[in-house]
Formats: structure tokens, C-alpha cells, sequence
């Protein structure tokens, strides 16, 4: 009995014991719990309270800015560099209260509806009072803040413009629709006092600069972040006529120009070399191109039944040849073979794919007879689909009814086209239609141009480029001639990224580049015809061209046939690398 009572008394206290740990456990988590929520309320208010505090600071130093301009003269309200001028700083570094404040004070003249505006102005006067805004950042848990205030200053008496007239702005963009908020910079350092500002363009892509000092050499600059940029230049050794030059600002009168800008993109340049034959074959040397072998062997340069000493040759036989997977394959061209045969012997060949986890029998439905096999060369591949037949092989099916006899193959060959293939190292010239000015002998000064060579991946990326309508070419001093380009026109529109290819061949003295086109659209699988002291003949690619090279320096004929289309005949005098553009006409 006192045994078990013990047993019992030890039972409960364990009881208790467990009970007072889950207790702890469920304490300590509430605990926390609300620890954490009183924690996250505390650093809520503390950044409120700092908040706060850096506002009122702002709101503070914004205050006494304002109050120290209208303080001044009327006269004398203006900026460092700015129109109107003055001693104000156009931008301040502050510290107060340990937190650091960017203070930004504009101040531009205003022209007033109340007398008309621009040339309708009743006094011709724009300048007919300022306006001054003054705008004050500063950074909160690396969040950027900003307040502002905006206030107009009139003029004690009647408003003037003596000495000086408006400059006003129009920024646009590809469509001539207004931008708003585009930078505009005004840089004059011929002024009395150097003018060096820049304001935000309003809702109608615009802004207005009254009381501009009379003076030339306004050098303007227009930009926005992720677009182009566009502005005026200063004539220069390299460009001794720009277009537009810098601009002059005449007492009494409005001077306006428009500048257009627009989301920039990206043009990327592929360098391949052009698509050319190769071929697998196999002339029976040995047996290093042959695989799955049953019952055949290779012997004299053929392949052959494999003859057993004293039965005599098999009944049959086959082998297969080594998979053929060329990169960059553009299309299967045909099998062809040579064997011998006699009225007790017979050969047939089959054609294998690759169907992702074996070779198998390329379907009747793709290429005919397949099943059954072929007797006869050549076996016409180019119906196959390239993604689907990446990798072929060729089955050999060797059959004797004598065993003194056997057929022989004494050589077969798979004959494809691959290309276009990446080819690094080329060197391109790259230029758009936009000038900036001329030169004294009549050429344009582009404002994009550039020399560039590809990477060992063929490829060059033009990043951050504006809409344009670009030539590209490859560099005469290359050892390459352009063969193809791809689209032949390359027009970047905003925003967008275009994709340009081109073909490099090997460069000959005199070359001939064909682009057969109609309406202005490429015009591919046309026949064209060269004679003359040599001849040749090629298709148009689907972009609507072809390359003749290691011409003569002669004159030629060029011939065009297209289904649905007039001939087109033509001579042409091939010197050097010749582009030819040829208009087919639709019947």
C-alpha cells in the first residue's frame, strides 16, 4: 500500500510538472508576442517623430528661403546662372538638425494672359512679373522627400524687357507630340553674367524663358531620363556648319525652336558566315563511319557480306552509318550511293532519325518508300523538316540469294546545306540618317557614328540607342564582304529592340549583292541569273537577296523569274563590291 501510494505521488508531481512547462511555453510566446507588437509600435512612433522632425525642418528652411527673396529688390531676385540672374544659389546643401537638405530656388519670368500672351502681349513686354519656387529634399530611411512652395513677385512699377527678349522651347517626340517634364538646359557664357539653367518642360512639352539676356550662343540641351537627347552645336573643326547651331536671342522678340526626343532602344548586330554545302561521306575505307554492323564487313573499299569460310556468305546484312547532326542545319539536301548488284544480290538504304531516345525509321508520310527502302540514286531529302530530322542516319540492307555472291557498296553520302553560322571578328561600320551639321566639302557630320567588331560570338549590342534609320556595313578593311543584310533596311523605332544580321563571305576583288524586292518588300525564292564572262544562277533567301562573288571587273546581265511576277532583265557593271536593288512587278 505505502508503495503504490508513492507510485502515485510521483505520478502527480510528473503530471505538474509537465503541465508548468507548457504553461511556460504559452507565457513566453504571449510575452513575446506582445513584446514584438509594443517593439513595432515604438519604431513606428520613432520614425514618426523623425519624420516629422525633418519636415518641419524642410518647411522651415523652405520658409526662410522665401521670406529672404521677397526681401529683396525686385530687381534682384534671381539666381546664380539663371534667368533672370542674381546672387541666389540655384542649389543648396544644408544641414540642420543633423539631416542633410537639398534646397532647389527657380525663378523664371512669367508672362501674364491678363495683356496677351507671346506676340499678342498688348506692350509686347513678357516679363510681366516672377515667379519663384523653391523646393527643398531630404532623405528619411533612404526614402526621398521633397516640399515646395511657389510664390509670384510683381514689379513695383511698369514691367520692362529692356536689354532682353524670350527664349521658349518646344520638346517632342517622334509622333510631334508634346513631352512633359523633359529637362532643358540654357547654357550662355557670353553673357554679362554666365547663364547655366535648367527647367522641366510643362503639359505641353514646353517652356518659356522671358527676359533672356540679348545675346548668340544660347547652347540648349534637351533631355529626359530613359530617352534620347537633342540640342544645339558649336561650330567646330569637325563640324564647321552645324545644324541647329546655337541660338540667338534678339531684344523684344520671341525666339522659339522645338527639339525632338523619345524612349531610347536597342539595335543588336549578328555577323554570320553564309549557309554552305557539306556533306557526310563514307568511301569504304574502313570501318570508323559505320555502326550497328551485322553481318557485313568492310573489304576492298566496299561493303560487303561478311563471308564465312564454309557456309559461304549470309542471306542478308546491314549497317548503319554514323549520325549525322551538323549545326546550324538549314536543309537536308539527298542521300546518294553507288553499289553493285546482280540478279541474286540486292541493296537497299532507309533513312533514321534521332526520336529523342533512339534512331527509328523516318515515316512514309514524310519521305516515301522509306519503309520499303530504296534500290535507286539519288533519295531527295529537302522534304524533311529540319526541326524534326535534326540528325539523320542511313541504313544499309545487303542481300544475296547465292552464298558465292554478295552485293557491295562502295560508297554513300548525305548531302545537307548549314548556316547561317556565328562568326565573330567582324569589323562593321554602323551610322544613323541623323546629321548634325555638314562639312565644307557637302558630307553630312552624323550624329551617330561608330566603328565596331563583333565578338568572338558574333554579336555587338547597341544599347540605349534612338529612334533612327541606321546603315551598317562591313568595314572595307575587312576580310570580309558583306553578303547579306538582314532586314536590308534597319529602322529603330522608340522603345524598341531591333535585330539586324549580316552575312560576311570571304572578300574578292569584285562581288555583286542582289535585293529583290517589290512594293519595298523582300521578295524571296526568286531565280536569279548572272552571265556574261561567267555565269551563275542563285535563289533569293527570305530576305530577299543574293551574293555573287569572285566576279570580274565587267560588265553582266542579271536575270530575275519569280511565279506570278514579270521577268525582270537588266545589265549591270560588276566593280568592286556592287549592290544591285532590283523591283519585281507583280502580273
Amino acid at each position: 500500500m505505502k508503495g503504490r501510494r508513492s507510485r502515485e505521488n510521483i505520478k502527480r508531481r510528473s503530471t505538474v510538472r509537465g503541465i508548468s512547462l507548457i504553461d511556460v511555453v504559452v507565457g513566453t510566446f504571449i510575452m513575446l508576442t506582445v513584446f514584438l507588437g509594443l517593439f513595432g509600435a515604438f519604431r513606428i512612433s520613432v520614425e514618426l517623430v523623425l519624420s516629422t522632425k525633418a519636415k518641419t525642418g524642410a518647411v522651415s528652411l523652405m520658409t526662410e528661403k522665401m521670406e529672404t527673396i521677397r526681401s529683396l529688390a525686385y530687381s534682384d531676385v534671381g539666381t546664380v546662372g539663371g534667368i533672370p540672374a542674381g546672387n541666389l544659389p540655384q542649389v543648396e546643401q544644408v544641414t540642420l538638425n543633423g539631416i542633410s537638405y537639398t534646397i532647389n530656388t527657380l525663378i523664371q519670368y512669367e508672362d501674364a494672359p491678363q495683356d496677351g500672351l507671346d506676340a499678342a502681349d498688348e506692350n509686347s513686354i513678357t516679363a510681366d512679373y516672377k515667379v519663384v519656387k523653391v523646393e527643398v529634399f531630404w532623405n528619411v530611411k533612404d526614402s526621398s522627400r521633397s516640399t515646395f512652395a511657389v510664390t509670384r513677385i510683381a514689379p513695383v512699377g511698369i514691367e520692362t524687357l529692356t536689354g532682353g527678349g524670350t527664349l521658349t522651347i518646344n520638346v517632342f517626340d517622334a509622333a510631334a507630340q508634346p513631352i512633359q517634364g523633359a529637362d532643358v538646359r540654357i547654357v550662355n557664357n557670353t553673357t554679362t553674367t554666365t547663364i547655366d539653367t535648367t527647367v522641366q518642360t510643362n503639359a505641353n512639352g514646353q517652356v518659356s524663358f522671358p527676359g533672356a539676356p540679348e545675346a548668340a550662343n544660347y547652347e540648349i540641351t534637351t533631355t529626359k531620363s530613359g530617352y534620347s537627347t537633342a540640342g544645339t552645336y558649336a561650330a567646330s573643326s569637325t563640324n564647321p556648319s552645324p545644324s541647329p547651331g546655337h541660338v540667338s536671342v534678339a531684344e523684344e522678340t520671341t525666339t522659339t525652336v522645338g527639339f525632338g526626343i523619345d524612349v531610347l532602344g536597342t539595335l543588336r548586330v549578328f555577323t554570320f558566315s553564309p549557309p554552305g554545302e557539306g556533306a557526310f561521306v563514307d568511301t569504304f575505307t574502313d570501318a570508323t563511319k559505320i555502326t550497328g554492323i551485322t553481318s557485313v564487313v568492310v573489304s576492298g573499299g566496299a561493303l560487303i557480306l561478311d563471308e564465312n569460310p564454309q557456309t559461304g556468305f549470309p542471306s542478308s546484312g546491314s549497317a548503319f552509318s554514323n549520325p549525322v547532326s551538323p549545326s546550324f542545319l538549314s536543309v537536308w539536301k539527298e542521300a546518294t550511293f553507288n553499289a553493285s548488284t546482280t540478279g541474286e544480290t540486292s541493296f537497299t538504304l532507309r533513312a533514321y532519325y534521332n526520336n529523342g531516345s533512339a534512331y527509328v525509321l523516318v515515316p512514309d508520310e514524310d519521305l516515301p518508300q522509306n519503309s520499303t527502302g530504296f534500290t535507286t540514286s539519288p533519295v531527295d531529302l529537302s522534304g524533311l523538316s529540319t526541326a524534326t530530322y535534326n540528325s539523320l542516319q542511313l541504313g544499309a540492307f545487303l542481300g544475296t540469294t547465292n552464298s558465292s555472291s554478295t552485293p557491295q557498296l562502295h560508297d554513300w553520302e548525305l548531302s545537307y546545306v548549314a548556316g547561317p553560322t556565328p562568326l565573330g571578328g567582324v569589323t562593321f561600320l554602323a551610322h544613323g540618317a541623323k546629321a548634325i551639321g555638314s562639312l565644307e566639302g557637302g558630307g553630312l557630320v552624323r550624329k551617330f557614328s561608330t566603328t565596331e567588331t563583333t565578338t568572338q560570338f558574333g554579336e555587338w549590342f547597341f544599347t540605349d540607342r534612338e529612334w533612327d534609320t541606321y546603315t551598317v556595313t562591313i568595314a572595307t578593311t575587312s576580310q570580309y564582304a558583306l553578303a547579306e543584310r538582314c532586314p536590308n533596311t534597319v529602322t529603330l523605332a522608340p522603345g524598341a529592340t531591333l535585330d539586324l544580321s549580316l552575312w560576311a563571305a570571304l572578300r574578292t576583288s569584285h562581288s555583286l549583292r542582289t535585293i529583290v524586292e517589290s512594293g519595298g518588300v523582300p521578295l524571296s525564292g526568286a531565280t536569279v541569273s548572272l552571265s556574261g564572262p561567267s555565269a551563275h544562277n542563285a535563289d533569293s533567301s527570305t530576305c530577299g537577296q543574293a551574293f555573287f562573288s569572285d566576279l570580274q571587273d565587267a560588265s553582266y546581265t542579271v536575270s530575275v523569274t519569280h511565279p506570278g511576277y514579270q521577268q525582270y532583265s537588266e545589265p549591270v557593271t560588276v566593280s568592286g563590291e556592287t549592290e544591285l536593288v532590283i523591283s519585281m512587278t507583280a502580273l
